[in-house]
Order: structure tokens, then C-alpha cells, then sequence
């Protein structure tokens, strides 16, 4: 990677950030970075998903599925047409407000849980079988529900883009499944666990992070211990990166926030490991922006970061 040392490592612009002292978060040095450019476009979506949350990458391609309002289904996405090859719909399932997904090697999980009102309380994730899934070119499965509340939500009063409670984020990692939050208010970030058994649960925050901004998507790298975290300020892209992720709170490792900064007015929602050194990030149509995922060699950045 010769070629990004020589270009894209002298211009970029490395700030230094410390934390608030947070339950949950020590207060540490975050290393900052202004990406000089657009990232490489690993392919486009079709119209359909125009207002694509959430990615995985199962079986060697992309799933994604449209926000709130659209139809209960994922799309797997051809990677280099771009064009739909399965439709899944979870029969027994409503696309309230749907804003992430998530898998481990025998179930897929997508969560309801947008909340930009703040009034909600069925907030839930469909928990979804593989071998259900199958090959066919649509295909309809049910799924289990994973209900849950949160016990330090104590006003449901509407405040639409106002308060903290508002989610688009969740993990697989080991036996739980974990959601960060999307705090409007304070720009913040809280996680929460929840089990992987369907059920209706009360969750408490384990950790807290002040992400200054909005939290909209989340993947886990099982094989490193990497977690990263998607969002945006004053419509401004960032990616943070946490290294040595225990599932308990956001304590220790290496944190770096990327800024990327040439995509400022996209709306960035997804995000996913393709592999050890790459994620792919998705964008929702807009302006001056098509629906298009794109991949960032998060390692080659990060690398170079002390």
C-alpha cells in the first residue's frame, strides 16, 4: 500500500479528542482523521432499496433491506450488477421503523427499533433461521421476536429528533446480541445486551461512549475483536474504530474516528467487515447521492495511528 503512505497518509489530518469521563468510559485519547477522499464504490443498489439501513455480508454477498415504511423483506444483492437475486419476507413481520441487521452462523437479526419520535414501545428484533432462508427467489419465513424496553427511558412524551432513545445499531457477538444507541440529544452513544432467546426483556445500559454525533449503524469483526460504529455529524460521515472490543463496555484499545469528510450531505446508514482489513458502508438515495455501498481499507488507515 505503497501508493496510500505516499498519497493519502501526508494529507491527512490527525486530530486529538479525549473523551468525557462516562460511566462505562474512560476518558483516553481518540485519534481523529479527515479521509481525503470519496471511498472506492463496491457497488451500486437498485431503486428499490433506495433507503438502504443496514448490511450484512453472508455467503459472499450483501443483504440490505429499505427504512421505515418499507415492505418486511431483504434483498441479496448481486455485488457487481447491483440488482436483487432473493427476496426474503418475514411473513409475520411490520417494517415499523427497521435500522440495522445482524447474523452469527445460524440466524440472521434484524432490528425494529427506530425511534425518532421517542414514543415508541415495541421496540423488538425478528430473529430469522439460515437454513429457513434457503436459495429460492422469493421466499417467505417467519421469525421469532426478541421484545424489549428500556428501563432508563422514563418519558415517552413525543420529541421528535430530541431525545436519546432513538436506535439504529445492533451486533451479534457470542451468545448476545448488543444495540447501541442513537441519542439525539447529546450526541452520545449507550449499549445495551440482550439475549439471542426470544422473549421480552428489560435492558439497562452496560457502557456508554460520547460519539458527538448520530450513531446509525454497528458491525463486529469476530475473528480480531474489532468493533466499528457508523454515523453522522452536521450531515458529515464518521466511522469509528475500537480495537480489542470485550461486549461489556467501550473500555481500553485503540479508538480512532474517521471523518469522511468528501461525503459530506450523503446519508450514511450501513456498515460491515467484507474481511479482516475492509468494511463496506452504504448510503441512502439523496440529493446529490444514489443508494451505492462502498468499501474503505479501514486497516490500512488505522494502522498507522499510535
Amino acid at each position: 500500500m505503497n501508493y496510500f503512505k505516499n498519497f493519502f497518509l501526508p494529507v491527512l489530518i490527525i486530530l486529538f479528542a479525549f473523551s468525557e469521563n462516562l460511566i462505562g468510559q474512560e476518558a483516553r485519547q481518540i485519534d481523529i482523521i479527515d479521509y481525503p477522499s470519496v471511498p472506492e464504490t463496491f457497488g451500486n443498489l437498485p431503486s428499490k432499496v433506495e433507503e438502504t439501513s443496514g448490511l450484512i455480508y453472508l455467503n459472499g454477498s450483501v443483504w440490505t433491506f429499505n427504512d421505515s415504511g418499507g415492505e418486511p423483506e431483504i434483498y441479496k444483492i448481486d455485488n457487481k450488477s447491483g440488482k436483487i437475486t432473493q427476496i426474503v419476507r418475514i411473513a409475520n413481520g411490520v417494517n415499523s421503523d427497521w435500522e440495522d441487521i445482524a447474523h452469527d452462523n445460524d440466524f440472521v437479526y434484524v432490528g425494529d427499533f427506530g425511534n425518532n419520535w421517542g414514543t415508541r414501545k415495541d421496540l423488538k428484533i425478528y430473529k430469522v433461521a439460515i437454513k429457513d432462508i434457503g436459495k429460492k427467489k422469493k421466499t417467505e419465513v417467519d421469525a421469532d421476536e426478541i421484545r424489549f424496553s428500556y428501563t432508563d427511558q422514563a418519558s415517552f412524551e413525543k420529541n421528535n429528533r430530541g431525545h436519546n432513545y432513538d436506535c439504529e445499531s445492533v451486533i451479534s457477538f457470542n451468545d448476545s446480541l448488543i444495540i447501541f444507541s442513537k441519542n439525539w440529544g447529546n450526541g452520545r452513544t449507550r449499549m445495551y445486551k440482550l439475549p439471542k432467546t426470544p422473549g421480552d426483556y428489560k435492558i439497562s445500559p452496560s457502557g456508554y461512549f460520547n460519539a458527538d454525533g448520530l450513531v446509525t449503524g454497528a458491525d463486529y469483526n469476530i475473528e480480531t475483536g474489532e468493533l466499528v460504529l457508523i454515523g453522522y455529524k452536521d450531515h458529515v460521515p464518521f466511522i469509528y474504530f475500537f480495537s480489542g472490543f470485550n461486549g461489556n463496555n467501550l473500555k481500553g484499545g485503540k479508538v480512532c474516528r474517521i471523518n469522511l469528510v468528501k461525503m459530506k450531505g450523503s446519508q450514511t446508514e450501513g456498515i460491515v467487515w467484507l474481511d479482516n482489513y475492509n468494511i463496506l458502508i452504504s448510503t441512502e438515495q439523496r440529493k446529490d447521492y444514489d443508494q451505492k455501498v462502498y468499501k474503505l481499507p479501514i486497516k490500512e488507515i488505522v494502522k498507522y495511528i499510535e
